[in-house]
């Protein structure tokens, strides 16, 4: 990490600084603006967001005075502005990726329909584009991969959110040698698969957060977007629908997750999980067939095998995205992609008894919740991702609760980006 420290202050001594434009200034891109405050060489030069009070409001609590923010949608008022090395608030989100000063756009919405239009625009105007917007990315992630290396840039999940963390760890435990079996990360709210925005608003608003979001926490929908978009990085796949969601500690998870032939309760390896009793943090279940290592690992007291955790006991969300950041624009790295395709898909499942023309709320109301499971799975039975699901979608007919919908149950908005994005995507069998 000093590497990236010297590298920064040696931009900076020389009159550079990475500029990146910010959409979303919530509590993710509010706490990445306080980060990036107190990194030398490193500033978020364009804040986007639909209310400019937000964004102005996110820049002076971090030390911005307001004679150096301009609110503009005008292009030559706002390169103007950063040629003096002033701030830029807009609700513009093509202000960011159109301006050259620019290096690289940060999406901190976690509104899906509208992360793949972001990232497709600015993909094509040679932005590197740094993902905190996981929803999208574990249903068009490949798609966007394949056009960001059309354009030679590079398209990445963020460090911090639980995916990068859990990749960050896996590229450990193989940078050294062990065989990887099993990754996952823990679950820090109660899973009640048929909660809604409506029961947890209260808490949700004390908090910061808005309702469907903590919903969308508790009803474990998050969860397993989470752990698609490190599937599709990895090649991994939940072991049973939905995952197994063991109850654990960063002692004991590595005896359970054995094989049953073992004792443990797998079916097989190459999996991602979740487990309770490990929040905040991230695990990878790792195995060696050198007997020296064996010895080694008991004596530093990992465990008597066969297989050891690897454990991170936290993860900083938006406080880490710098590091992507740098890693992308300097170093031309990803933190996370999902180079190995779509190989597992967050079908939506009926949170209730839904009738045949209703409009779905999507992720987090009280319509429906996310089950992972295998894309050839999702494929054979033509199962509805539910990052897919946006404002304009329609229910065909009556669908059972617990009842998985598919694609002939509804009327998708054909001409959202997300949803060609992803046709495109099957028809190329990324």
């Amino acid at each position: 990490m000093f590497r990236m420290k010297r590298k920064l202050t040696k931009l900076s001594l020389m009159g550079e600084t990475i500029r990146i434009g910010l959409v979303g200034a919530g509590k993710m891109g509010t706490g990445l603006i306080h980060q990036m405050s107190r990194i030398n060489g490193m500033r978020p030069a364009i804040i986007v967001d639909e209310v400019l009070d937000k964004a102005m409001n996110a820049l002076i609590s971090a030390g911005v005075s307001k004679e150096d923010i301009v609110a503009t949608s005008s292009y030559h008022e706002a390169e103007l502005a950063l040629s003096k090395d002033q701030f830029v608030i807009t609700d513009d989100y093509t202000l960011g990726y159109r301006l050259p000063q620019i290096k690289g756009m940060v999406d901190a919405t976690g509104n899906p329909p509208f992360g793949a239009i972001m990232a497709l625009e600015s993909l094509e105007h040679q932005k590197h584009v740094i993902m905190l917007n996981v929803e999208c990315d574990a249903v068009v992630g490949p798609i966007l991969n394949m056009i960001a290396k059309e354009n030679k840039v590079v398209y990445t999940g963020s460090a911090g959110d639980e995916p990068g963390a859990i990749l960050e760890l896996a590229d450990f435990a193989l940078s050294l040698g062990f065989e990887l079996l099993a990754v996952g990360k823990g679950k820090n709210n109660p899973l009640d698969h048929y909660v809604s925005e409506e029961d947890v608003r209260e808490e949700a608003l004390s908090k910061g957060l808005y309702p469907k979001i903590l919903a969308s926490f508790i009803d474990g929908t998050n969860t397993m977007i989470e752990l698609n978009s490190v599937a599709n990085a990895l090649g991994f796949v939940p072991d049973i629908p939905g995952c197994h969601g063991v109850t654990t500690n960063p002692k004991q998870i590595a005896d359970l997750f054995t094989l049953k032939s073992q004792g443990g309760i797998l079916n097989r390896y190459g999996i991602v999980d979740f487990a309770f009793g490990m929040a905040p943090g991230v695990f990878a279940i790792v195995t060696s067939d050198a007997q020296e290592v064996v010895e080694l690992m008991r004596y530093l007291k990992m465990g008597d095998g066969p297989n050891y955790s690897l454990y991170r006991p936290y993860h900083l969300t938006s406080l880490e995205t710098p590091i992507t950041i740098y890693d992308a624009i300097v170093d031309g790295e990803p933190t996370i992609v999902p180079q190995h395709g779509q190989v597992a898909d967050v079908v939506a499942i009926a949170k209730r008894d839904l009738k045949a023309g209703e409009t779905l709320g999507g992720i987090g109301t009280n319509c429906v919740f996310g089950r992972l499971i295998e894309h050839e799975i999702q494929q054979a039975h033509n199962y509805l991702p539910i990052c897919l699901i946006g404002k304009k979608t329609k229910l065909l007919m009556d669908v059972p609760k617990d009842g998985i919908l598919t694609y002939d149950m509804v009327e998708l908005d054909a001409g959202a980006t997300i949803v060609e994005l992803r046709r495109r995507q099957d028809e190329l069998g990324l």
